[in-house]
């Protein structure tokens, strides 16, 4: 995958992010209730498990020699994986929403140094602040849905969190384009 390409991903998942964020704007109770449930909702958690762990694959194959029968093990075993997790884990999209903010962050600044990119520095420390958000969210993933709760109350939260998202966004295309 090219580096615009990965570019691009990231500011369609910092837009998502960021209008999930400006959705807390309505202030009935059905989309209260939608966006608090997010956090816990396996359906959307499992999409999102299936993708980190897919996205897990060309790391974990290095591990292995080249020749050994572990090798065709991993994709048996990421199945296994997804379907375990979606039977038994709490906080299922917390968690792996999670996942993808370190694995993009991950990812984002491998692939972004070598290019020298013109504005790659501001980049770099949006992707290591959403690295970071990765990492406390697997930590404490109901804390995903007291940030939204919070989201609701302060309008300071609310719009700093979309704010932020939206300049990830801005940022990522930017820095795709000069790719």
């Amino acid at each position: 995958m090219t580096l615009s390409a990965v570019l691009f991903i990231a500011a369609a998942a910092a837009l998502a992010a960021a209008s999930v964020f400006i959705l807390t704007v309505r202030r009935d109770p059905a989309t209260f209730r939608r966006i608090e449930a997010l956090p816990r909702d396996r359906i959307s958690g499992t999409a999102l498990t299936v993708v980190a762990l897919l996205w897990c694959v060309p790391n974990i194959r290095p591990i292995f020699m080249p020749d050994s029968p572990f090798q065709t093990f991993i994709l048996p075993l990421i199945l296994l994986s997804i379907v375990l997790a979606a039977i038994f884990l709490n906080y299922l999209f917390a968690r792996a929403a999670a996942a993808i903010l370190i694995l993009g962050a991950h990812t984002v600044l491998k692939m972004g140094y070598p290019a020298q990119l013109p504005g790659y520095p501001v980049l770099a420390a949006l992707v290591l602040i959403a690295g970071i958000i990765g990492i406390v969210l697997s930590a404490k993933p109901y804390w995903l849905r007291d940030w939204f709760r919070l989201s609701f109350r302060n309008p300071a939260v609310r719009w700093g969190s979309a704010a932020y998202f939206l300049i990830l966004c801005a940022m990522s295309c930017y820095c795709a384009v000069e790719a």
